[in-house]
């Protein structure tokens, strides 16, 4: 399933630890972060954060060194749920496979 991600940044699992070591001590960041991990080719999961340092140091199982991280900042944390659920119903990645059950996706308010 093709989906446009010319909008968002392209890092390996090492560009964003480096791109983002300065949130190692930030504890409220007003920032929100959407990504898709990508593995050969294939959305492996989706998520969403406002600290994105710890959470792919925290995604070592679904995030190799090979794995393409695309990612996007956002200041609404509504808007951002809303993209995270629109992403994990179009792409279907397999460790969000809790959500991609029918039905499952309506527990999210957003």
């Amino acid at each position: 399933m093709m989906v446009q991600l010319d909008k968002f940044h392209r890092y390996s699992r090492g560009g964003v630890l480096k791109q983002y070591r300065k949130l190692r001590y930030i504890r409220e960041n007003k920032m929100y972060f959407l990504y898709l991990i990508f593995d050969s080719g294939t959305c492996v999961y989706v998520g969403e954060t406002s600290n994105i340092f710890w959470r792919i140091i925290k995604h070592k199982d679904k995030c190799s060194a090979e794995s393409v991280i695309y990612l996007q900042e956002y200041q609404d944390k509504e808007e951002v749920l809303r993209l995270e659920k629109h992403y994990i119903r179009k792409l279907k990645p397999k460790f969000n496979n809790r959500y991609c059950q029918a039905g499952q996706l309506e527990l999210f308010r957003y």
